[in-house]
């Protein structure tokens, strides 16, 4: 006679199911994390040779450097804008879906295209629109006359981080305005038809119902999009290499070249470790303080 199991109260069943997720994360997070804080506390110049223990000296020497100091003050100003830009444009494309028009179903089903584009793709074809001589936006801007000849926006100190912002910004807002979509959705028809009948405008129905209903999505989407920013690698470095002259070389191209074209892999896990202390703590007050709100309100 087969013994029947009661899968639902079976603690080793549970554990079982757990053992795999963990075993992932250990070797993908918390390996490369203890491996990286280890690195951090010695002299090794590259991976697979030894090191001497020199204490708290790698710590010293990267907050000190005036190199990381302006990377993590570009870090900062970076993830600003991004976030920024990917929450306002994505809410602004939300509110618009969410109207009542013909072709809102061919909209919403393409909106997302940018997000699922391989990085590659997107640096390629950003490199070709923005091409100085060749490029269409330079193409655009000289037949309006609004400048005499072509622009090397990638290779302009003054125009290359807002340029990859914009294509960041272009490829990630899509994934938001997916969620903020879901979330109006969500919210009963009841409430704009009430409003309506009491003469509430278009503007108030925006401020008292929708925006109070959307106010949780958004503080966990920007908490998201902040963290996401801030380990943004691929698109940047396919696009300036974190050129020119440093004027885009954020946190993680600052690591990459710290330990793969200078050869200081110590100083590169220290980095990383600060960026990644750095990061934790501001995920957790960000989430205390936003919860505290949610509880007061």
């Amino acid at each position: 006679m087969r013994r029947r199991i009661n899968l639902g109260r079976d603690p080793w069943f549970g554990i079982a199911l757990v053992v795999p997720l963990l075993l992932w994360v250990a070797a993908t997070l918390i390996y490369p994390l203890l491996e990286a804080l280890r690195l951090s506390f010695q002299n090794v110049q590259y991976l697979g040779t030894a090191g001497k223990y020199v204490g708290l000296s790698n710590y010293r020497t990267i907050l000190l450097s005036k190199d990381f100091q302006r990377s993590a003050g570009l870090t900062i100003w970076w993830t600003l804008l991004n976030t920024a830009g990917k929450i306002l444009l994505a809410l602004v494309c939300a509110f618009v879906l969410n109207q009542d028009y013909r072709g809102k179903t061919f909209v919403r089903n393409w909106i997302i295209l940018p997000w699922v584009f391989p990085s590659i793709v997107l640096a390629t074809m950003g490199k070709w629109l923005l091409d100085p001589t060749l490029g269409l936006i330079n193409y655009i801007l000289v037949s309006l006359g609004l400048i005499e000849k072509g622009i090397s926006f990638l290779g302009n100190t003054t125009y290359a981080l807002y340029v990859v912002t914009a294509l960041n910004v272009w490829r990630w807002f899509p994934f938001f305005t997916v969620i903020f979509l879901a979330a109006l959705q969500t919210i009963p028809k009841q409430m704009y038809e009430a409003a309506q009948i009491d003469g509430a405008s278009r503007v108030k129905r925006l401020w008292y119902i929708d925006l109070p209903h959307l106010l949780p999505v958004i503080k966990v989407s920007t908490l998201i999009a902040s963290l996401w920013s801030v380990n943004i690698f691929d698109l940047i470095w396919l696009l300036t290499r974190g050129g020119p002259a440093s004027s885009t070389a954020t946190l993680p191209i600052y690591i990459y070249i710290k330990g793969f074209q200078e050869f200081r892999i110590s100083q590169a896990a220290t980095a990383a470790i600060v960026l990644f202390v750095v990061l934790a703590i501001y995920g957790v007050i960000y989430y205390k303080r936003a919860l505290d709100i949610e509880l007061e309100g």
